[in-house]
């Protein structure tokens, strides 16, 4: 099934391997140096031009949304449940 993650944005769930919250984790050195090299490989999309809350590790790379990591967590939980 597929997840709205912002803006139109839809995502595969089984693409989904992580949800994680910008605040705080985006600062760790090793979440720095990781999202640094997904972006020189051009790794990184973005759902939308607001200000990022969670990046959404994939299969394919990172995708930033403005959605809460919460929100996205609950849609995951929902959508496997209809499964």
């Amino acid at each position: 099934m597929y997840l709205h993650i912002g803006a139109g944005r839809l995502l595969r769930d089984r693409e989904i391997l992580g949800c994680f919250d910008m605040d705080g984790r985006a600062d760790s050195p090793v979440n720095r140096a990781f999202l640094k090299e997904a972006e020189k490989k051009g790794a990184t999309s973005s759902a939308g031009d607001d200000l990022p809350r969670t990046f959404i590790l994939t299969d394919r790379g990172v995708v930033f949304t403005h959605i809460s990591t919460a929100a996205v967590v609950g849609r995951v939980k929902r959508v496997k449940s209809e499964e």
